[in-house]
């Protein structure tokens, strides 16, 4: 018995120590970063393929394999990448099952028997959530990002309507549009833009791979329209002006939904009151009547 509580702390106090070191790597030399720099590029998984961190790295390569593209394009609009996701699945996971094993470790020194299989079930049953865990975190947060990106949208095509109103070309349009605003997501439209100027590339091409990179409805059907005006010198000034008006529409339903939603998560907690008063009041007439 002691043996074994002995083996689980020992696997448990390893788990953690494996955690910490992935968490806080040890500082790499710089002779070692000047080799890396100068090298062609390659997998970082392969540079790095001894030690617990180079295991731990293909371990979780190979736990995200066959990703669908929804979930590719979640981690895309949040900014994240496969194996930092398949990281994060390992570490919750080991961390999750290290706390299940704490009760086998636990009773046996307090002298109160021995709960070894429950407790490796219960070890199991946390690992698997913990597993799963960092994909519910990921589906929230690419859901609060793509709201936040339909209001940067909707300033974005309002500027970029006023803008070729004014007498602008498409593509100054388009930059004037990213440059309108400060927040992340009007960040990377500006870096986007200028980057695919930079690269002699057309602008709207840029905005469609953004779009389906991060699964933007709205950003790939602003890159349609400012491809037919650039191609074809088609005016999409009444476009433009629709889909913002459109655009802030959906914005102000969906608020108004989430305001409902509230209200009634906030009328349950009142009910429950009301409920629990009868049960308290109506208790002592039926327990007299019982007897």
């Amino acid at each position: 018995m002691i043996w074994s509580a002995a083996l689980l702390a020992g696997g448990a106090g390893l788990g953690l120590w494996l955690i910490v070191r992935a968490w806080f790597p040890a500082a790499r030399p710089l002779d070692v970063l000047s080799t890396e720099l100068a090298a062609p590029r390659r997998d970082s998984v392969s540079r790095d393929a001894s030690g617990a961190r180079g295991w731990s790295s293909r371990l979780a390569r190979r736990a995200v394999t066959g990703l669908t593209p929804s979930v590719l394009a979640d981690m895309s609009v949040v900014g994240t990448t496969p194996l930092r996701h398949g990281l994060d699945k390992l570490r919750t996971a080991t961390v999750f099952g290290a706390i299940g094993l704490v009760p086998t470790v636990v009773y046996p020194l307090t002298g109160l028997g021995s709960l070894t299989t429950y407790a490796a079930g219960g070890a199991l049953v946390l690992a698997v959530l913990g597993w799963f865990l960092p994909d519910l975190s990921l589906r929230s947060k690419a859901r609060s990002k793509r709201i936040a990106w339909d209001g940067a949208i909707t300033v974005f095509v309002d500027v970029v309507g006023i803008s070729l109103a004014g007498g602008a070309g498409v593509d100054d349009a388009l930059m004037d549009g990213a440059s309108a605003g400060s927040g992340a997501e009007m960040a990377e439209l500006a870096s986007t833009l200028f980057a695919a100027q930079t690269r002699r590339k057309k602008l709207w091409v840029a905005l469609e791979d953004l779009g389906h990179s991060h699964d933007l409805g709205q950003l790939r059907e602003l890159a349609a329209a400012m491809d037919l005006a650039g191609e074809s010198g088609s005016r999409v000034r009444d476009t433009l002006r629709a889909k913002a008006t459109a655009l802030r529409i959906r914005q102000l339903t969906d608020a108004e939904a989430e305001a409902q939603k509230a209200s009634e998560t906030m009328s349950i907690a009142p009910a429950l009151m009301a409920i629990a008063a009868i049960v308290l009041i109506a208790y002592p007439a039926v327990a007299g009547f019982l007897e």
